[in-house]
């Protein structure tokens, strides 16, 4: 017998708030893997951790890739900064 359940499924909604700073790296990994993997809670035992560990590893690398893009950003805006004469701004931006 196979059934298939179409009913409105509102899901998982959360708010994101700071003070003085947006997201971190973290924080948006973090949101990124809510939407990217889920793990069912009435999944085996074996299958879940399985998933949890591949969860981890994906959301490790998200992390070192978002990094890398914020240097790769601060780069190319040091470098028009320091073109366009503002040397001593282009700097600040290079050291955050």
């Amino acid at each position: 017998m196979l059934s298939v359940d179409t009913g409105a499924q509102i899901g998982d909604v959360r708010a994101y708030t700071t003070s003085g700073r947006g997201l971190n790296v973290e924080e948006l990994a973090d949101m990124a893997m809510r939407k990217l993997i889920h793990v069912a809670d009435t999944a085996a035992p074996a299958l879940r951790e399985q998933a949890e560990q591949f969860k981890m590893q994906v959301r490790l690398l998200l992390i070192a890739y978002m990094h890398q893009a914020i240097k790769s950003d601060r780069t190319t805006l040091y470098n028009k900064l320091r073109d366009a004469g503002n040397a001593e701004i282009a700097e600040i931006i290079l050291h955050i």
